[in-house]
């Protein structure tokens, strides 16, 4: 291809800010995701209720297998 360099530069350019705003979401998420599982655990101690359990998993929107698995220490969000 005879791509002039000029704009051979500006995608890389923006190829770079955009690899840059991928890795800062996925901080991002990652800290968003251990933030809901701090909160499950704390709302949702290994005695919880199955109603409370069940609020929960209204409330969120989360599947009944994710808000489980959350509420234990080794969970899929670490």
């Amino acid at each position: 291809m005879d791509d002039n360099p000029a704009q051979a530069d500006g995608r890389h350019a923006e190829l770079r800010r955009l690899g840059e705003i991928e890795r800062r979401m996925t901080l991002e998420l990652r800290d968003v995701r251990k933030e809901i599982a701090d909160l499950v655990q704390q709302l949702l101690p290994h005695h919880a209720r199955i109603a409370t359990i069940e609020e929960v998993i209204e409330a969120s929107g989360y599947s009944r297998t994710l808000i489980d698995a959350l509420r234990y220490k080794d969970h899929p969000w670490q």
